[in-house]
């Protein structure tokens, strides 16, 4: 995959902008979904917890004595179809849906305890984390977030591919996706879905778009050994015909769910990003890779001098 030449650059909100940034947010109190993980089959217990302010999101293996794993792009290791995290010996699966509730809904600090690595699939969708977290309510801690936000054209495309994903500079204070889908020889018809992220859009437009796969892949997957406790009621599966087994709950669904999946990627960064984000064919690898370069421009950022003088390169962590 390549980024466009020159172009990518973000910065981090300044007072101005920061005066009109909401206080961080966490949880009222803890609270528990339970389910089983599409791709091993195992039970898992997910307590979704209160965090203090500027912790971010982060995993813990219960099951593991305690073990963390940050929700930031560090990381991330590479998985097929899924985002998947590690920190020495504790992973952490399918972690894209979880992510995506938890900032679809303005949650910048939470500790999330498992007691398995594979996060549970559900229905295929986050509606299940979304009713969790509201059932919770939501904190505000004592301090304002601090924005990425982009400020001109960043482009990840795959080489010999249509594949690609560009974030530009944001038309409203925040994040909006936009999703082409389009499979030729697929059963999957051709859509596309636009939404700004804000909790309401979220809950409403996007929260219950569930997950996706043609027949022939869901077949190929069980075969292998995996998925085998799924059925085509726990997702969508696509025949010839459409759905089987099942009924869609928008006619762009799987459109709104690749959406989903981008907010739930763009996560990684750590803190919100403010963009417009048009993707078309992306999917997690290429969606991690957007946040790498976003990341990458905030750590380029000029500096600004304390009184006068001219901006120097300044030096950075890793976002």
């Amino acid at each position: 995959m390549t980024a466009a030449p020159g172009m990518a650059t973000a910065t981090v909100a300044g007072p101005a902008e920061q005066a009109c940034c909401r206080f961080q947010q966490t949880l009222r109190r803890p609270v528990v979904v339970s389910g089983r993980g599409y791709w091993s089959g195992e039970a898992n217990r997910v307590e979704l917890r209160p965090a203090s302010v500027g912790s971010g999101i982060v995993f813990v293996r219960d099951d593991l004595g305690g073990l963390r794993v940050p929700a930031t792009l560090s990381w991330r290791v590479e998985a097929s179809s899924r985002t998947n995290l590690q920190a020495g010996p504790a992973t952490v699966e399918m972690v894209e849906h979880l992510l995506s509730s938890l900032a679809g809904l303005g949650i910048d600090c939470c500790e999330v305890g498992l007691t398995a690595a594979e996060l549970p699939g559900l229905d295929g969708s986050a509606a299940a984390f979304v009713d969790a977290i509201e059932q919770a309510g939501i904190a505000t801690l004592d301090q304002r977030i601090e924005p990425l936000i982009v400020t001109a054209p960043i482009t990840i495309a795959e080489p010999g591919s249509v594949a690609r994903i560009e974030a530009v500079p944001p038309t409203t204070s925040g994040l909006t996706v936009s999703y082409d889908l389009n499979y030729p020889g697929r059963p999957i018809p051709p859509q596309r879905f636009e939404t700004a992220i804000t909790p309401q859009r979220y809950r409403s437009e996007l929260a219950a778009a569930r997950t996706f796969l043609p027949e022939e892949d869901a077949r190929r997957l069980q075969a292998a050994g995996r998925g085998l406790t799924v059925s085509t009621g726990d997702l969508l599966v696509f025949g010839p015909d459409g759905p089987i087994g099942n009924t869609l709950r928008w006619p762009e669904e799987c459109a709104r769910h690749k959406v989903l999946d981008v907010v739930g990627d763009l996560a990684l960064a750590g803190r919100p990003i403010w963009a417009d984000v048009r993707a078309s064919r992306s999917g997690h690898r290429l969606n991690a890779a957007l946040v790498a370069a976003v990341l990458a421009a905030d750590r380029n950022k000029p500096s600004l001098p304390a009184t006068g003088g001219t901006a120097k390169p300044e030096g950075g962590g890793d976002g």
